[in-house]
């Protein structure tokens, strides 16, 4: 009877020890933080992630749509106040771009997920800009057709900001065929294709209302020129033209929500530089620009914002540059009631002067804020303090934030003043 007793124990003992081994590998990848965290720049790819994404992030349905209708673009820039861009996640293009979330992974951040929005919109953040990468998604069909799957990936992702209520930015990010040396010469070649892909998003979304805005590009630019970053006419005729373009094909749509879609059309190189701004042109349907917004980054001053070679920031000096730079918002667009969102912006962790980016950010957005304009921070999920691309603020694995204060002092300058005091008519 003993040894029947023993046996029987041992047998089960063996029994849940097998189940408890079954049950350890049920656990979600994408929530567990790898070793190879991003410390790369935002145009640069880490290595490939290992673990393949899981499901999660996307089973949820699409929210019910609220129906934001009847607006403006000043109308809706005034309901914005603090953005948030999820860099670096459906912007990259490293690794196999069959698989979508091996490519959304690829430089070095997990799938975007519930945890993350929740936490975003959680914080205080009523607009969220999905940078959106989709070159590699394009046939070579002549018509440029987009892949369904891509599109639908977009989708789930601007639903789970939707489940908040928020302003959702999509666009057209790192696209190697917009930014070119022959930008200058090319522009009509461009705007064929740059026509077809607006044509297919504003379709495809049509029926998303006026909390999602189309931004038709990013710092278009005549890359690895002179002119690169430094505005000259001919660039700015390109960007001219090309902005016209995409937003006739926005607005030609007449489909669900298009005829009144806000949408965002850079300067040069979305520069914030008095030639830049100088040299936009409002693009227009018989007159009417009303759902036109203007869409300009600024990293300023530079030094501090995405280099290494200055620590500190005195609002006193320092806060000059700044001035500047909404100085001239007002002269060339904030002056004659055109909207202004400010759709990158942020300082890079150099040595943890965590102290002077508090300093920064509240500046940056207060004196924003008195000019009516509403700031998105770059966070490209990037660790680090050193190389000018040190841009995390939350871990996107767990949803906690790693630079509290900072993204508080963002927060608070946006509320510490009446919205558009200092604009001039």
């Amino acid at each position: 009877m003993n040894k029947k007793r023993i046996t029987a124990v041992l047998l089960a003992l063996i029994m849940c020890l097998s189940v408890l081994a079954g049950c350890s590998g049920k656990g979600s990848k994408q929530d567990t933080q790898p070793t190879d965290a991003p410390t790369q720049a935002a145009t640069d790819a880490p290595a490939e992630p290992t673990a393949e994404p899981t499901a999660e992030p996307t089973s949820e349905p699409a929210p019910e749509n609220k129906g934001l209708t009847g607006k403006t673009a000043a109308e809706i820039v005034a309901m914005m106040r603090s953005g948030f861009n999820i860099g670096n996640s459906l912007d990259a293009t490293g690794n196999n771009y069959t698989n979508i979330y091996s490519q959304e992974q690829s430089w070095g951040n997990p799938v975007i997920s519930f945890k993350l929005i929740d936490a975003l919109a959680e914080k205080g953040f009523n607009v969220i800009r999905i940078p959106t990468t989709w070159f590699k998604y394009i046939s070579k069909d002549g018509k440029y057709t987009i892949d369904t799957a891509f599109l639908d990936r977009v989708k789930q992702v601007v639903d789970l900001c939707y489940k908040h209520d928020v302003f959702v930015i999509i666009n057209v990010h790192h696209e190697d065929w917009i930014n070119v040396k022959t930008l200058d010469k090319d522009y009509e070649k461009i705007g064929v294709e740059l026509k077809a892909v607006w044509e297919q998003i504003a379709d495809y979304f049509a029926d998303y209302d006026q909390h999602l805005i189309f931004e038709v590009m990013n710092e278009p630019r005549m890359k690895d020129t002179g002119n690169e970053w430094n505005p000259n006419t001919a660039g700015c005729n390109a960007v001219n033209y090309l902005n016209k373009v995409a937003y006739e094909a926005i607005m030609s749509s007449h489909k669900g929500y298009n005829d009144e879609r806000c949408v965002m059309v850079p300067t040069y190189a979305a520069s914030s530089s008095g030639t830049a701004m100088k040299n936009m042109e409002i693009p227009s349907i018989n007159g009417d620009s009303s759902n036109v917004i203007v869409s300009i980054h600024s990293y300023t001053p530079y030094n501090f914002c995405l280099s290494d070679n200055s620590k500190t920031f005195d609002p006193a000096k320092d806060g000059r540059d700044i001035d500047n730079v909404f100085n001239d918002i007002n002269k060339y667009f904030a002056s004659k009631g055109l909207p202004v969102v400010m759709g990158e912006t942020g300082s890079t962790n150099s040595q943890n002067n965590t102290e002077a980016r508090e300093a920064w950010s509240y500046y940056f957005t207060s004196k924003a804020a008195s000019y009516g304009v509403p700031c998105v921070i770059w966070d490209n999920g990037a660790k680090g303090s050193s190389g000018g691309e040190c841009h995390r603020y939350i871990d996107r694995w767990t949803g906690e934030w790693v630079e509290d204060s900072i993204i508080q002092k963002f927060l608070d300058g946006a509320n510490s003043v009446k919205w558009g005091s200092a604009v001039t008519k």
